[in-house]
C-alpha cells in the first residue's frame, strides 16, 4: 500500500512544482521555519540536499550558514544506515545510486546528539507529524534513537488530513509540519 501511494504521491508533487504558485509556498516555508524557535536557536541543523521534487534546501542552507549555523546532510551506508556530516561551502558530493546527492567521505561525521533541529524529508504528512519517506526507514531508524527537535516542510500537494498511506509500528513522526 505505501509502495503505490509513494509511487502515485511522487507523480503528484512532480507536476505540483511546475505550478505557478509553487515558488510562492516554498517562500512561506522558508518564512516560517526561519521564525521558529528550534531554527534560531539550533547551533547545528540538519538538512538534506533536495532532489528535482523535494522542497528546495539549497536557500536554507545558505541561510543557516548566513546565522553562523553548522550545516549537516544524511550519507546512507549498507545495512539501511545513515550518518549526517557537516558540509561547508566547498564540500563535494557524490550522485548515489538513489539518484541523492551525498558528501564525499572526506566530510566529518556529526553524532546525534550534536545536532538540535533535524528538517525532515518525505512526500506525505499530517499536521500531527505523520509522515511517509522515501521507502527506504533511514529517517525512521535514525529518528528512533534522535531527542533533538524535528520539523517537516509539506508544500499543499503533501499534506493530508490522516495517514493514507497506512502506517508502520516502527514509523516515526516528526514533532512539527509547517504548512504554506
Amino acid at each position: 500500500m505505501k509502495k503505490t501511494f509513494r509511487n502515485r504521491q511522487i507523480e503528484i508533487i512532480r507536476h505540483h512544482v511546475e505550478e505557478a504558485g509553487y515558488l510562492a509556498e516554498e517562500f512561506m516555508l522558508y518564512s516560517k521555519l526561519c521564525a521558529e524557535s528550534s531554527w534560531k536557536n539550533a547551533r547545528t541543523v540538519a538538512l538534506t540536499i533536495s532532489t528535482e521534487f523535494e522542497i528546495d534546501t539549497k536557500p536554507l542552507i545558505s541561510l543557516a550558514w548566513a546565522d553562523k549555523k553548522k550545516v549537516v546532510v544524511p550519507k546512507t551506508f549498507p545495512g539501511r544506515k545513515m550518518e549526517f556530516f557537516e558540509i561547508v561551502p566547498e564540500s563535494e558530493y557524490e550522485l548515489t545510486s538513489f539518484g541523492v546527492l551525498e558528501p564525499k567521505d572526506e566530510t566529518k561525521s556529526v553524532s546525534r546528539d550534536k545536532i538540535n533541529l533535524i528538517v525532515v524529508p518525505g512526500v506525505a504528512f499530517t499536521l500531527k507529524g505523520q509522515r511517509l519517506g522515501y521507502g527506504g526507514g533511514f529517517y525512521d531508524r535514525y529518528l528512533s534513537g534522535y531527542r533533538g527537535n524535528t520539523i517537516a516542510l509539506a508544500d499543499s500537494s503533501r499534506l493530508y488530513e490522516k495517514p493514507e498511506w497506512g502506517e508502520d509500528k516502527f514509523d516515526i513522526a516528526v514533532q512539527k509540519v509547517l504548512k504554506p
